[in-house]
């Protein structure tokens, strides 16, 4: 049975089996072999096979996990009294965190409930199929993704819509962690950061007005994160981004990191880690005073959101009642009570919309005009452009070529209506396509991406 996942205390997750863990090295390349090596006492390689590309571990006990995402518009708040129309999955910014373990097999069932084309792309190992790009699911329409997760560490996913970094920036991303069965990690106290880029007037700004951490502006300022005097922290770090990269960095230690999230990459110690856009990073941490203290995003974020405090305490006894258990043995979660405490400071307020056929009726064709040339007008990515096409609807007789040349600066695509005659695939930016229309009739197209937009040929 699949779940909508709201939030994550809700998905119930198997407990991980816990069992000797691996730590393979390549020693070096002789022609294209790589020398492998695994001495290591804590290493145990049984159920581990390897190629040139990533080690990959076979799960003694793999489970099926069935999670539902829904595309949703909402009204959220991002900041203290500034509210926003945001593109959610499940109705907050981020998403919530899809969790499971190497080698699990993952079914996704995607709802997209907006007037918008949307996607959902898992960074990973998959096959095209699952990558999230093709196909385009179409409002009212549904999808599921299914997949194996192949990889140990810690991933994101987001919509692949066009223009994808307006999709992004709009909300559109949420946290994958894939906990290891062949790579034990020491007990910790686990959270989630998500570092994003946000601004209520223009998704595309190039400098934000936010830079928040898990989607609220300085929400940790109000409500420190809190760990335990000489215990292990571990932080899962995502950079979404956009523009700027995500240096992160942690007050008054120096921390462990697994690049890229990756739990077969070697691990170093930072004092700040750069996190690109669409990284990763999991980093562990400890303290050994009680005491306040902050981390943050270096730089302007800091100044635009991305401010925390940290409250080391001298002991767990306020933390007993918020925390769950990790899929990592003797851990603990405070990834639902984050999850829950931003679901409080957002207020989602979904918005619904009654029709959401994927492209609807054609357009009028009895004002049609003469032409063989027809432009896809700039901006025409945006629904309030109400002719996407100009002519919007032209006739021609039969044996007639005609040309679209896309002048706006994002992609699109020419597809017949019940898709029996032509779709041109997609049409980059300042590039053209043409077909022939042999056949009378009337051709009702649209835009896969942007189904709002509407066209029609009239052959006669």
């Amino acid at each position: 049975m699949a779940d909508t996942i709201k939030p994550i205390w809700l998905i119930a997750i198997g407990a991980i089996i816990g069992i000797g863990s691996t730590a393979i090295y390549f020693a070096g390349m002789m022609d294209s072999d790589i020398a492998i090596q695994a001495e290591n006492p804590q290493i145990k390689t049984a159920g581990i096979t390897m190629d040139d590309i990533y080690p990959s571990a076979e799960n003694p006990n793999p489970q099926k996990r069935s999670y539902t995402l829904i595309a949703q518009d909402a009204e959220i708040e991002v900041s203290k009294g500034v509210k926003a129309k945001v593109w959610t999955y499940n109705g907050t910014v981020p998403a919530p965190t899809l969790r499971f373990d190497e080698g699990d097999e993952v079914e996704v069932k995607f709802v997209n409930d907006t007037p918008y084309a949307h996607t959902v792309h898992f960074h990973g190992t998959h096959n095209s199929a699952n990558d999230g790009v093709f196909p385009m699911i179409n409002p009212g329409e549904e999808y599921t993704y299914s997949f194996k997760a192949q990889e140990a560490g810690f991933f994101m996913y987001h919509c692949h819509a066009f223009p994808t970094t307006e999709h992004v920036r709009m909300g559109m991303f949420g946290a994958m962690i894939i906990d290891p069965v062949h790579h034990n990690m020491e007990p910790a106290r686990e959270y989630l950061f998500v570092l994003s880029e946000f601004d209520p007037e223009d998704p595309l700004a190039t400098f934000t007005r936010f830079y928040p951490i898990n989607g609220y502006a300085n929400q940790y300022m109000d409500n420190p994160i809190q760990v335990v005097q000489g215990e292990t922290a571990r932080f899962y770090v995502m950079g979404v981004g956009g523009v700027l990269q995500s240096p992160f960095h942690v007050h008054s230690t120096i921390f462990k990191v697994w690049p890229s999230g990756i739990l077969w990459n070697e691990p170093h110690y930072a004092q700040t880690h750069l996190i690109g856009n669409g990284d990763t990073a999991i980093i562990e941490a400890s303290w050994a005073d009680a005491g306040r203290y902050l981390f943050h995003v270096h730089g302007i974020q800091e100044e635009r959101g991305s401010m925390a405090m940290l409250d080391v305490l001298e002991d767990d006894s306020t933390l007993v009642s918020i925390e769950q258990p990790s899929n990592i043995p003797g851990s603990k979660s405070m990834i639902p009570w984050q999850e829950e405490l931003l679901y409080q400071l957002e207020d989602p307020q979904i918005i619904t919309y009654d029709d959401l056929g994927s492209a609807g009726d054609g357009i009028a064709t009895h004002d049609a005009v003469s032409a063989d040339k027809v432009s896809i007008v700039k901006n025409s990515w945006n629904p309030e452009i109400t002719e996407s096409y100009a002519p919007i609807a032209v006739k021609v007789e039969p044996g007639t070529t005609v040309t679209w040349i896309n002048d706006d600066f994002v992609v699109h695509t020419v597809t017949e209506q019940e898709f029996e005659s032509f779709d041109s695939g997609f049409i980059q930016a300042g590039a053209e396509w043409q077909h022939t229309f042999d056949d009378s009739g009337e051709y009702n197209y649209y835009c896969t991406l942007h189904p709002w937009m509407k066209g029609a040929v009239l052959v006669s």
